[in-house]
């Protein structure tokens, strides 16, 4: 059995946005209680990776919830057969491929 590690992607800098999800500006008393973050460093974030029932796989997760026939939630480690070895290297995920 082999390990499966969906690709991370890493962030450099971690910014605050100018405005909320509702577009309105963000406070200065808000601005200022979050600049606690800046003294985290940011860390790698993964990337979920969707087998889909003809057998080809995607990052970005389909509208139909019913196409999905896997998912590999990113930052896990999946326990994967040679089966999906073999597929998953065909797909080009081959480096994130642990023996």
């Amino acid at each position: 059995m082999a390990i499966f590690r969906p690709p991370t992607d890493n962030f450099l800098t971690q910014t605050m946005p100018d405005v909320d999800r509702n577009g309105n500006p963000i406070s200065e008393e808000l601005r200022l209680a979050n600049r606690l973050a800046r003294f985290r460093a940011p860390q790698p974030r993964g990337r979920n990776v969707f087998l889909l029932v003809d057998g080809t796989y995607v990052e970005s997760e389909p509208a139909n919830f019913a196409d999905i026939a896997k998912i590999y939630y990113g930052g896990h480690d999946h326990v994967v057969d040679s089966a999906e070895v073999a597929s998953l290297t065909a797909a080009g995920y081959g480096a994130y491929i642990e023996a």
